[in-house]
């Protein structure tokens, strides 16, 4: 963001703080889209304790709202540089980071993954199964990237990264073998099934066709170029104290109290929690607008190319088929418009159509109201004129 325009917003700013409720407003744009009228009534109500809701086109933030706190015992309200676990918003990065192999010439969509994963040869699909018996077959067709990246490849749907205490347990390379002890639900593209486990091995096979971990590879060619600098799989001390807190409604006081991620502490721990691709990322508003910028405008941003704008196009197309469901690559995609959510709340939404992304960020535990409010939001962006 220029300094010019960063004085514009900050000239717009309107902050509105009591012991419950705090807004602030940024606004670079003649019609403002009706964010804050939609989403402010839940905080006034305590249904939800904070939102930050964003809009850009393909160069500049257009739009934002600071609605709440991110933490409402230390009145700390909500930011740009708020730091919120985007979950399942790692997809999308994934997919990405393979688009870069694919550009590169050392990767492809639709060869079988036993290509670059030999030792998957012996990979099973469950044919038969009941109190009895487990039929298993051969894979017909082959699995294959794509498979994997559109939750069309038949693997279950929790990874083993997944296990015991939290997410993020084992290594990416580790997925791999449960990938060969673990049979497939159904055949390659037959089905759809939101499959994390899916993603992680796509990741793996990454890994190894890149030669560098997983995360290397997207600090090396997507943080770093879009300037990301609060994106992170292991979120430091500092930025954990910028964290939005996750809140849940305690039925007893009908009150919004904190409670951890599920995740495995201390969130910093490299020697025992580990990048995962299906959903381990941490971002904040400033930094994640740029990579669905980066998506708009074909896979540059500031003058640095990502991925070729073909491979965008790849990624958007939807994947599966005439399932009802519809997914791309590590991307929902319907009508041109495309995104993705993650588990604790937030919700990203790209819509070409009118040269708009949309963010959505909340921290919240089975809230009553938030898939309502979120809902609203999502809607307002897909319908974006």
């Amino acid at each position: 963001m220029t300094k010019k325009i960063f004085a514009l917003l900050c000239c717009s700013t309107v902050v509105f703080a009591t012991l419950i409720f705090a807004t602030q407003s940024f606004v670079v744009s003649a019609e403002p889209y009706p964010v804050k009228e939609i989403l402010e009534p839940y905080i006034k109500n305590n249904e939800i304790a904070g939102i930050v809701a964003m809009v850009a086109d393909r160069n500049n933030v257009l739009q934002m709202e600071l609605l709440g706190f991110r933490n409402i015992e230390k009145q700390e309200p909500m930011t740009g540089d708020t730091l919120f676990w985007i979950a399942s918003q790692t997809k999308p990065f994934t997919a990405v980071a393979a688009m870069i192999l694919v550009d590169r010439g050392k990767l492809s969509l639709t060869e079988p993954v036993t290509t670059y994963l030999p030792e998957l040869a012996e990979m099973r699909v469950i044919a038969e199964k009941d109190d009895h018996h487990t039929l298993l077959v051969p894979l017909d067709p082959p699995l294959t990237l794509a498979h994997l990246l559109s939750h069309t490849g038949g693997l279950r749907s929790d990874s083993p990264n997944h296990r015991r205490h939290g997410l993020e347990t084992l290594p990416l390379r580790h997925t791999i073998t449960a990938a060969l002890l673990t049979p497939l639900d159904h055949q390659p593209g037959k089905n759809y099934q939101y499959s994390n486990f899916g993603i992680d091995l796509a990741a793996a096979i990454i890994e190894r066709i890149a030669n560098e971990p997983f995360e290397r590879l997207l600090q090396n060619h997507v943080f770093n170029p879009l300037n990301m600098k609060d994106t992170t799989f292991w979120p430091s001390e500092e930025q954990q104290n910028r964290m939005a807190l996750v809140y849940q409604l305690d039925e007893e006081t009908n009150k919004l109290v904190s409670r951890n991620l599920g995740l495995r502490y201390p969130l910093h721990d490299r020697t025992q929690r580990f990048a995962e691709a299906g959903g381990g990322l941490f971002s904040t508003p400033n930094d994640l607008v740029k990579f669905y910028q980066m998506l708009l405008r074909g896979g540059e941003f500031n003058g640095k190319r990502i991925i070729k704008e073909e491979s965008v196009r790849e990624i958007v197309i939807k994947r599966t088929g005439s399932l009802p469901q519809d997914y791309g690559l590590g991307m929902k995609t319907a009508n041109g418009v495309f995104g993705h959510a993650g588990a604790a709340g937030t919700e990203s939404v790209v819509n070409p159509h009118v040269d708009r992304v949309f963010l959505y960020f909340m921290q919240e535990f089975k809230l009553p109201k938030a898939g309502e409010a979120k809902l609203k939001f999502v809607r307002m962006a897909q319908d974006a004129r």
